[in-house]
């Protein structure tokens, strides 16, 4: 193999894209750079290499599906980075899809370039490569040789979007079509009142650790009694809690531990416990057993905290002072923002020894997420049944003037967490028809939580819950962190 570089002059014909059963590279490049990109598909071509790239797919639904599959079960991404990749939407969305699939990632630069921080971070466990350096052509292909021909490729290094194990991925026929898709709310549910209201925790909690298992057998004789969030006339096919048990003693358990995380802010500890969930779906009871305790972040991500990490705020504009607006919750950004931060964020604390052992920073199921909202109730907020309280614990339509406002300035759930009623919907990782399921079937849509600004007090109830495209961005859409070991990882 030649160690002459690659001329940037005229562009070679294509071949064709590898679409057999063996391992394949998949390649991710700015259309300014196909003349010498294509070049060096030729010789990876050439050297036996099975190359996956986007020539002859016609820029439709069926076009982006064929991307999300190649992606999904290549053996490698390989990345041609340079400041017109950089500034390319398509390359991002991939780039943003291969991290959410833990895939291991070949960065090869064609020219110096300046990489958000966030992307920076997302790209520096994996190797990386500079065509500047004579050898690169012989290092990318034994770099790649060596990737695909591993029975079984690791990632360089691993991380789960949630704590149980999940299923790849799949966008399904309709990936990416649904960008301008309107929000959609799944509704309220009313039904009878339940009075019981969660004591404050007073004790001091043990160290973190993270784990929900699901009772394989199904409740006996389960109680049906309306719930605050169940319809009683007819069916829904929305969970509803019926019941929420923490395992801690409540009466020996008061103020809360919190953690203070050197880039996040605020941790308070979620105790272990289960949650008792009608499932419509199944037309069951389900207990779910949070089976170890985990960190919740005290509020929603910060705009200043997501510029710290990320190195850009893509929030909306707000009339707020200068000093006010870094303490707003991020907004606009997608699922895959979210995932791709809490990605950053673990590198980050990783590098600099401030990660607890084993653990990593994810966005919290949807049981996590309403188990720790709820924090021991049943009742349609975890303050009580009247709405008019909800003045004092949320910015929803009746007190927000249209915007959203500062976190920390409504009272807290008993856990001591803020924000949880309206101000930002909040994503969630695995759903509850994962969870609840084992749902294999992921499409492109994700679920929000805790209903938002513009939101009526009955759709910001604790089990409120919105649906949207993976890649929706809107004003109110923000999220939280958890802070939970890996999963597998015995905290014995």
């Amino acid at each position: 193999m030649s160690d002459q570089p690659l001329q940037h002059d005229e562009i070679p014909e294509p071949f064709e894209s590898y679409t057999g059963e063996d391992p394949y590279i998949f390649v991710s490049y700015a259309r300014l750079d196909k003349s010498f990109v294509y070049k060096t598909l030729q010789v990876l071509h050439n050297a036996k290499v099975n190359v996956w790239y986007d020539e002859g797919i016609p820029p439709s639904t069926e076009w982006v599906e064929e991307i999300a599959q190649a992606i999904k079960k290549s053996s490698l991404f390989v990345l041609f980075m340079s400041p017109q990749a950089v500034s390319s939407r398509f390359v991002r969305n991939e780039i943003s899809y291969a991290v959410s699939l833990d895939k291991n990632i070949l960065t090869i630069y064609l020219e110096e370039t300046l990489l958000p921080e966030g992307l920076s971070l997302n790209l520096q466990p994996f190797q990386s490569l500079e065509v500047s350096d004579s050898d690169w052509l012989q290092k990318a292909c034994l770099a790649i040789q060596t990737q695909i021909n591993e029975e079984e490729g690791g990632n360089l290094v691993e991380f789960k979007t949630d704590i149980a194990d999940i299923p790849s991925i799949d966008l399904g026929e309709q990936l990416w079509s649904h960008w301008e898709r309107a929000i959609r709310t799944q509704g309220t549910r009313h039904g009878l009142k339940i009075t019981r209201k969660a004591k404050l925790l007073d004790d001091i909690l043990p160290p973190p650790a993270t784990g929900i298992e699901e009772d394989e057998g199904i409740l006996s004789n389960p109680s049906l009694e309306p719930s605050p969030d169940r319809t009683t006339a007819g069916r829904t096919r929305h969970p509803w809690t019926v019941k929420v048990e923490v395992s801690e003693d409540k009466a020996s358990i008061g103020a809360q531990k919190a953690l203070d995380d050197p880039y996040a802010g605020t941790f308070m500890w979620i105790p272990p416990g289960e949650i008792s969930i009608w499932v419509p779906y199944a037309e069951e009871q389900r207990v779910v057993k949070v089976t170890q305790g985990f960190w919740m972040a005290k509020y929603p991500v910060t705009q200043e905290v997501y510029q710290a990490i990320m190195g850009q705020n893509p929030s909306s504009a707000e009339s707020h002072s200068e000093a006010m607006e870094e303490h707003l919750p991020v907004n606009n950004v997608s699922w895959l923002d979210a995932v791709s931060f809490c990605k950053a964020l673990t590198i980050l604390a990783r590098n600099n020894h401030t990660l607890p052992q084993n653990s990593e920073y994810r966005l919290p199921t949807e049981v996590e997420w309403e188990y720790a909202c709820r924090a021991g109730t049943t009742s349609g907020y975890y303050f009580g049944e009247d709405p008019n309280e909800l003045l004092m614990h949320g910015w929803f339509k009746a007190n927000s003037q249209k915007r959203i406002h500062p976190v920390g300035m409504k009272a807290p759930n008993p856990w001591g967490l803020h924000d949880l009623y309206g101000n930002v919907r909040e994503w969630v990782g695995n759903s509850f028809v994962n969870t609840l399921l084992n749902d294999s079937d992921q499409d492109e849509f994700r679920i929000s939580r805790g209903g938002g600004y513009m939101k009526t007090a009955s759709e910001c109830k604790s089990a409120s819950r919105s649906t949207n495209s993976l890649h929706h961005r809107f004003r109110n859409l923000g999220f939280r962190l958890a802070l939970a070991q890996l999963p597998g990882v015995s905290t014995g």
